[in-house]
């Protein structure tokens, strides 16, 4: 009897990894700005100013865009939001009742008023700030729960022109973890670790050394399935992959998540046409 091939293999991944190099390349210029926003905002700019007209003279800098910032962040904390569940017809007045309860002992069980400041933090510098919103199978004991987390908008990838992520066919995470844990955690790993792909990072005044880090990809992708759009989800290091939602029974053909929709909810300071990222208070 001869073994069925997957429908995500090593083939796949390649494709995936040279769309990911893609959406990349067009990145690149918004990655180089978000780098420097923070060179901005610690007041580090002259770091990247390269004018041989500057050389031997004074580098002044300010703390006003500090505090200006800093004074909207404050702002953005004093009016923390709290949920209010609204009932659509009089029969929904109970179910209402009972989500405007649960709502914020779920949102405070995921700390998320720590991800909403940290959100905010970069959407005043960088003019976007990313939440990251998935479930958790490992939390509780292996019973699973929502968890949300603020992203690194420098590690997210998406098709270059859309304004909707929603509307790109394929959307990728990235991160770095140290490579032994993950040999640890997935053996198969082992001599695989190494990566040819590289990620952008913040400058940082004691270097960062990334000799010992592997990158991890998330890809999400949507497809066709029996006439609807589906949600499909891959994790892989290199050419291994470490979990795939299309190769398991349960999920081949409703999807990774129901809604199908990417987990990531974009939220932009000041939008600008035909980009998903904005520009914020540095820019």
């Amino acid at each position: 009897m001869i073994d069925e091939k997957p429908p995500i293999g090593a083939e796949e991944v390649a494709e995936a990894t040279a769309i990911l190099q893609k959406y990349k390349a067009g990145k690149a210029a918004l990655d180089k700005r978000i780098v420097d926003n923070e060179l901005w905002f610690r007041m580090g700019h002259w770091k990247n100013c390269q004018n041989p007209m500057m050389e031997g003279k004074p580098q002044p800098s300010s703390g006003w865009l500090f505090n200006s910032i800093a004074n909207k962040h404050a702002d953005a904390m004093d009016n923390y939001p709290s949920p209010n569940v609204l009932p659509r017809a009089e029969d929904d007045e109970a179910a209402a009742q009972a989500l405007s309860s649960v709502l914020p002992v779920v949102l405070e069980q995921a700390d998320y008023e720590q991800v909403y400041s940290d959100t905010w933090w970069r959407k005043l510098k960088q003019g976007t700030g990313v939440k990251g919103v998935f479930w958790d199978p490992e939390q509780r004991g292996g019973v699973g729960e929502i968890a949300i987390r603020p992203m690194n908008l420098l590690m997210l990838y998406w098709e270059p022109g859309v304004d909707d992520i929603q509307t790109s066919p394929h959307f990728f995470s990235l991160s770095l973890a140290d490579s032994n844990q993950l040999e640890e955690r997935w053996p198969q790993l082992a001599g695989h670790t190494a990566s040819v792909l590289d990620v952008p990072h913040y400058i940082h005044d004691g270097g960062l050394d990334t000799s010992d880090k592997s990158v991890v990809v998330d890809w999400y992708y949507k497809k066709n399935q029996d006439g609807r759009r589906v949600l499909h989800y891959c994790k892989y290091v290199d050419s291994v992959i470490l979990y795939a939602s299309e190769n398991e029974p349960d999920y081949a053909q409703r999807g990774y998540y129901d809604h199908g929709q990417y987990p990531f909810v974009m939220d932009v300071m000041y939008p600008i046409c035909g980009s998903v990222a904005g520009f914020g208070l540095v820019d």
